[in-house]
C-alpha cells in the first residue's frame, strides 16, 4: 500500500556543487599500502585437558603390586568475557572401561554486552564506548560514488546542500574506519545538528564564517592537515580526500576538543506500531526533482536505491556492496538560506531546534509522530501524536534531515 503524507511544491536550489571557497589548503600525503578493516574482537574461553589415571601393574620375583582404580574430576575454570558465556566442563576417567572419557559441557549465558549509545547494539570492547565521536563529512556527488567505508558507520545523518543533492555525516564511535570518504566541507547546519553527540568533524575544509561556528557551539572540527588524510589520484578532485578516522583521534586528544562519549541518539526499544511486519516494502524520498531515493525493505534491513539502481559502497580492501540501514528516522525540518556576515552566495540550512513531524522505519513497519528539541545542547525526542514516546529498535540509523513539504511516500 502507498501512502502520500505530503505533496508540496518542491524548492529550486540555488546554486551548483563544487569546490567551496575558503577550504583549507591540502596538504598531499600518500595513502596507505594496505588497511585492514576494524572489527570487534572477541575472546575465547581456553580449553582445560583433563588428566586420566590408569591401572598400573608391577610384578618382581616375589611380590606383585597393583594400584586402586583412580577416578580423577577435573573442572574447567569458569570464564566470564563479554562475548563468551561461561562454561563449566567435567571430565571422568574410568580405567577399567573404554579410554574415552565421559564430558559433559554445562553452558551458562554470560553477562550482556554494553550497547552502543548510536545504535543500541552490544559491543563487544566496553572501553571503546569511553571516547569522542569522529565524524566525518562525506561527499555525495556523483563524481563521488561509490563512497569508501560509510558502510561501517554506526550511524549516518543526511543532509541537502546545493543543487538538489546531499551531503552525509557518517559517525564513528566505538569503531573506526582506515579510509573514508570522498570527504567534502562544512555547511551552517552542522555544528548545530552534532552539537549534543560531542563530536570532532573530520572535513575538506569550509568557509571560514562556517569554521568559526563549530568552537562557538563546542564541536571540533579538523580539515587536511597532512596527517591521516590521503588524496585518491585514480579518482578526480575534489571528490579524492579520505581518512583513516582513528589516525585524528590524537590530533582532537591535542586540540584539547572534548573526549566525551556521546549520549543515546534516540530511546531504543520495539517501534510502537501493530501493523504487519514488512507491511511497508519501500519507501521513496524526493529530495529534489533529480534526487529521488528509495530505501527497499528485504526483509532484514533497508537497502538504499538511486534512480539508476542500488547506491552501492566499497571497502578499502576491495569489495562493493548496496548501502543499508536498520532504521530509518526522517526529522521534517525547516528549509532556509544563510547568507555569510560580509555577503556572498547564500547556502542551504536546516532547523535543528523546535519542533516538526517525524516518521520511523523498522522492520517492514512505520511509527508517525513528531520530534522536538529544545536546544542543541540536547538530542531529538520523538513522540507519537498521543505524545507517547517513540522507541526506535537497536540497529544502524540512518537520519534524514528532510525539507518539510517536500514527499515522502511508501
Amino acid at each position: 500500500m502507498r501512502r502520500v503524507l505530503t505533496a508540496t511544491a518542491l524548492a529550486v536550489l540555488a546554486m551548483a556543487c563544487g569546490g567551496d571557497s575558503g577550504e583549507e589548503p591540502v596538504t598531499t600525503s600518500e595513502p596507505p599500502t594496505t588497511a585492514a578493516s576494524t572489527a570487534a574482537s572477541e575472546t575465547t574461553a581456553s580449553e582445560t585437558t583433563a588428566s586420566t589415571a590408569g591401572e598400573t601393574t608391577t610384578t618382581t620375583p616375589d611380590t606383585t603390586t597393583t594400584t586402586a582404580d583412580t577416578t580423577t574430576e577435573t573442572t574447567a575454570a569458569e570464564t566470564t568475557d563479554a562475548a563468551t558465556p561461561d562454561t563449566t566442563t567435567t571430565t571422568t576417567a574410568d580405567p577399567t572401561t573404554d579410554a574415552t572419557p565421559d564430558t559433559t559441557t554445562t553452558t551458562v549465558p554470560g553477562p550482556p554486552l554494553t550497547p552502543s549509545p548510536l545504535t543500541g547494539l552490544g559491543v563487544a570492547d566496553p572501553d571503546s564506548l569511553s571516547r569522542r565521536t569522529m565524524a566525518v563529512k562525506v561527499d555525495n556527488h556523483w563524481d563521488a560514488r561509490p563512497q569508501v567505508g560509510i558502510g561501517e558507520a554506526e550511524a549516518v545523518f543526511e543532509l541537502l546542500v546545493e543543487s538538489g543533492i546531499t551531503r552525509f555525516i557518517a559517525l564513528f564511535h566505538s569503531v573506526d574506519s582506515t579510509y573514508v570518504g570522498p570527504v567534502r566541507s562544512v555547511r551552517p547546519t552542522d555544528p548545530h545538528l552534532l552539537r549534543h553527540l560531542n563530536t570532532t568533524v573530520l572535513a575538506s575544509g569550509g568557509q571560514d564564517w562556517i569554521i568559526n561556528t563549530f568552537p562557538r557551539n563546542g564541536v571540533g572540527v579538523i580539515g587536511e592537515i597532512g596527517v591521516g588524510g590521503y588524496r585518491d589520484e585514480s579518482r578526480q578532485a575534489p571528490h579524492n580526500y579520505f581518512v583513516n578516522t582513528a589516525d585524528f583521534r590524537p590530533t582532537a586528544d591535542q586540540r584539547l576538543y572534548p573526549n566525551t562519549p556521546p549520549p543515546p541518539l534516540f530511546e531504543i526499544g520495539d517501534l510502537p506500531v501493530s501493523g504487519i511486519p514488512g507491511g511497508v516494502s519501500e519507501v521513496t524520498m524526493e529530495w529534489a526533482p533529480t534526487n529521488t531515493v528509495t530505501w527497499k525493505w528485504n526483509g532484514s534491513t533497508y537497502e538504499r536505491h538511486l534512480e539508476d539502481g542500488p547506491h552501492t559502497w566499497t571497502h578499502v580492501e576491495g569489495g562493493e556492496e548496496t548501502i543499508t540501514a536498520d532504521v530509518l528516522v526522517v526529522i521534517f525540518s525547516r528549509l532556509f538560506y544563510t547568507t555569510p556576515p560580509q555577503g556572498g552566495v547564500t547556502l542551504p540550512t536546516m532547523e535543528t531546534t523546535g519542533q516538526g513531524r517525524a516518521l520511523v522505519f523498522a522492520e517492514g513497519q512505520v511509527a508517525a509522530g513528531g520530534w522536538e528539541r529544545a536546544d542543541t545542547a540536547q538530542p531529538f525526542s520523538l513522540t507519537l501524536t498521543d505524545g507517547s514516546p517513540i522507541t526506535v529498535p537497536a540497529g544502524r540509523p540512518w537520519i534524514s534531515l528532510f525539507p518539510d513539504g517536500r514527499l515522502v511516500s511508501w
